[in-house]
């Protein structure tokens, strides 16, 4: 049974992504799709999700996975709203969820890799939140960037972004465990 994908999702997203990783384009070569934010929106929560389940629960980090992503799309339509730039929500969105789809993959795969080199009774919680604080910092540049790109000066995009990862991170998280 073959998929058929609409040409815009086979020939210009995966290079849009890859620009946006990169930091070298926007999220205006996008696809205004939802069904693609809808699997990007799915994709960071999983991540998130997996994340967290390396030091809690299943159900917290469920939970979790599904407050980050509800969070990030509430935050980014109030911002854009207030910036009245309702017209690139989707794509906002869509660029945001992916771009911290990726960087989920990453942490998990670095927080997996220094587990297993600083195995207890190291304090591993901690040192390994310390040795990722890089890939934290990379988060809020990433965001701040795909924010910049919505016509937000830099220090309100980095503001934006930084709000967001700190409230995840340090708020949601203590919350739900």
């Amino acid at each position: 049974m073959a998929i058929n994908l609409p040409s815009s999702l086979t020939s210009g997203t995966p290079k849009a992504f890859f620009d946006i990783l990169a930091l070298q384009g926007g999220q205006g070569k996008l696809p205004k799709d939802t069904r693609l934010l809808r699997a990007c929106a799915a994709a960071y929560a999983v991540t998130q999700a997996g994340l967290h389940l390396l030091e809690h629960g299943p159900l917290s980090s469920l939970l979790f996975g599904l407050a980050c992503a509800a969070l990030l799309a509430a935050a980014t339509w109030a911002v854009l709203s207030l910036y009245k730039r309702q017209d690139i929500i989707v794509q906002t969105i869509t660029a945001l969820t992916g771009y911290g789809a990726f960087v989920g993959v990453v942490s998990i795969f670095l927080h997996l890799i220094l587990a297993v080199v600083l195995p207890p009774p190291l304090p591993t919680h901690r040192l390994v939140g310390f040795l990722l604080f890089p890939v934290a910092m990379w988060n809020i540049f990433g965001f701040a960037y795909i924010y910049r790109h919505c016509g937000i000066r830099l220090i309100p995009a980095f503001a934006f972004a930084a709000a967001y990862i700190i409230t995840v991170y340090f708020i949601i998280d203590t919350l739900i465990r």
